[in-house]
């Protein structure tokens, strides 16, 4: 079976969406499918075709409009227009871009597989504004795809709310983990305690809620933030008019190897964003057997439903000195490691699997 995973981007650009296109990619083209990665390159710095540990990666060079839009791309249109007979099945990433709806206008009679990674609102007044309109374009993709995969319950109902009875099976697959990769991690030589935000710095993902609650905490307690991203300059200097330097650090650039470090160094991981459709960071938190507090709301609130180590808060009225002596509480607790067998990439692979080859 010849496959086209339809992406904004792809490795080596750093996202949830590019991880699992990679992950579960590779892993098909090892068990004897033709995997072809159809991506845009918003940077224009990537070799247009490379053969990627068995995948065939096709970027096609587009300008962009932040990276939650991207720029019409008539490169990708018209590629998937005059090549998608090439394919048995397409399986078309994220509602917020551009790419799967695409996929969906060249579908044909080729089967469509459909990810939304849908989070029913925009990351900034703009990008709601700009949902208002799509929704009605954005619609065409639900209708065309064969098949929709959410990856968690609170995603599931958000796109039945939004697009109403679809007339087709929503199959509920979360996104992986590498359990193996954490779990044999190293530490980072630190002293004293430390809070890990792994996130990307956008605003919505509430990292400056953890260095506000940093002057409520004792010496001992360190902040590494890990991530990049367009807030990362406000973050900065919030750091700097707190004088936080010596407690606040920001590491962006990282590989996962170095993050996976990090993991196995911390006392605590921090996940407060107010928009999550499932909260890597979470699992990956608990791969390492650390404590994990988490906004109580999204996707975030059903992992915290679901998990003991988990721990909900109410971000949107917590004040720095609630989050700290929370923290705080959290920090010293040993917690009894949880089965996530579940969320190893070969799992996950293999229900994507058995889900394509339903559909052939």
């Amino acid at each position: 079976m010849r496959i086209a995973q339809v992406c904004p981007r792809y490795s080596p650009y750093i996202g949830g969406v590019e991880t699992v296109v990679k992950e579960i990619s590779e892993r098909l083209a090892q068990k004897g499918f033709e995997v072809d990665i159809l991506s845009q390159d918003p940077l224009n710095k990537y070799p247009a075709v490379e053969n990627i540990n068995g995948v065939i990666v096709r970027r096609f060079k587009t300008g962009a409009l932040g990276l939650d839009f991207p720029l019409l791309n008539s490169t990708l249109r018209q590629y998937l227009r005059e090549n998608t007979n090439r394919y048995d099945l397409i399986h078309a990433h994220s509602y917020h871009a551009f790419p799967a709806l695409y996929a969906a206008w060249a579908k044909g009679k080729n089967k469509l597989v459909f990810n939304p990674y849908y989070h029913g609102e925009g990351h900034n007044l703009l990008m709601n504004l700009l949902h208002i309109p799509y929704r009605q374009i954005g619609k065409v993709i639900f209708k065309r795809a064969d098949s929709i995969i959410c990856i968690s319950e609170t995603e599931k109902s958000l796109v039945q709310k939004h697009f109403g009875a679809l007339g087709k099976e929503i199959t509920v697959i979360s996104p992986g983990v590498s359990l193996e990769r954490i779990a044999n991690a190293g530490s980072v030589p630190l002293a004293g305690k430390l809070i890990l935000y792994p996130a990307r710095l956008e605003k919505y993902k509430n990292v400056q809620l953890a260095i506000k609650a940093m002057p409520h905490l004792p010496e001992e307690y360190k902040l590494a933030i890990i991530g990049d991203g367009p807030y990362k300059g406000k973050l900065v200097k919030l750091i700097e008019r707190l004088r936080l330097s010596d407690k606040a650090e920001i590491l962006s650039g990282l590989s996962n190897e170095e993050l996976y470090r990090w993991y196995k160094t911390c006392d605590v991981v921090l996940n407060l964003s107010r928009q999550e459709s499932f909260g890597l960071t979470v699992i990956e938190g608990l791969a390492a057997r650390k404590p994990v507090i988490v906004n109580n709301q999204t996707a975030l609130a059903e992992l915290a439903a679901r998990f003991d180590q988990v721990y909900p808060v109410d971000a949107r009225t917590l004040t720095p000195a609630q989050l700290a002596e929370q923290i705080g509480g959290v920090c010293d607790s040993r917690i009894e490691a949880p089965n996530l067998s579940e969320y190893s990439w070969d799992s996950i692979t293999e229900q994507i699997r058995n889900l394509y080859e339903s559909l052939w």
